[in-house]
């Protein structure tokens, strides 16, 4: 087995993980934050303990992982994405997309800055409006292109290290996209960031967390739709 090293999860989340940290930092000791002076552990953080460290850190590591929420909502619809998707149905897409981000920059503007409004806005409504496209193709684009997926990778699967074409581009493909994902995650941990620092209080703060990451929640079930579309209509072994 050809040894990836971009795609082990310490190496994606690393980078992640210490913006994460400087993101709980910030958020907790900006004056202005709504969540300033609430962890009195990280606060003595110039005393550099161990607890510390290691609290910084877990809790760096976790908004990180709350912050990359969209980016698994891009992932598990990526069918709707390509080019011949939006190109079949141009105006179901852009009703899909474009409603749910005004809607959503029409509600962020009312609590937050303009530039938090717009960034968080676009971000949440193209994740919720990806979902409800998926939802009202039933999944069946998504079906259809990790189908053609899995029958075009086939080919390449590894034979005793064998290299052909096939897999040599798909281990260049991988490697951009494992490399462009940690950079997305730090892309939306500063939104995040941003937004949560900028919120009136914390309990908007706790909705918009929520609310961030409910699109990707949809993940388990479009997983266990293509899992039981599976078992009906298996794939040519």
């Amino acid at each position: 087995m050809e040894n990836r090293w971009w795609e082990y999860y310490t190496i994606r989340y690393f980078l992640g993980t210490v913006i994460g940290a400087i993101s709980v930092l910030f958020l907790t000791l900006e004056p202005s934050s709504p969540f300033a002076n609430r962890l009195t552990t990280i606060e003595e953080f110039k005393e550099a303990t161990f607890l510390n460290v290691s609290l910084v850190a877990a809790l760096g590591f976790a908004f990180c992982y709350i912050a990359s929420a969209p980016i698994l909502t891009l992932h598990a619809t990526r069918a709707h994405v390509r080019y011949s998707a939006v190109k079949s149905s141009p105006y179901a897409a852009a009703a899909c997309l474009l409603l749910p981000i005004l809607l959503s920059i029409g509600l962020c503007w009312i609590y937050l800055p303009v530039p938090a409004a717009i960034t968080v806005g676009v971000v949440i409504g193209v994740h919720f409006g990806l979902v409800v496209r998926a939802c009202a193709n039933k999944f069946d684009l998504i079906e259809t292109f990790y189908r053609d997926l899995a029958t075009a990778r086939a080919p390449s699967l590894p034979d005793n290290e064998k290299r052909t074409p096939s897999s040599e581009f798909i281990t260049s493909y991988r490697h951009l996209r494992e490399h462009g994902n940690a950079f997305l995650i730090v892309l939306m941990e500063i939104v995040l960031s941003y937004a949560l620092a900028t919120s009136p209080n914390q309990f908007f703060g706790l909705v918009l967390i929520v609310v961030w990451i409910l699109p990707a929640a949809s993940a388990w079930i479009i997983g266990s739709a293509l899992e039981s579309r599976l078992a009906s209509a298996p794939l040519p072994k």
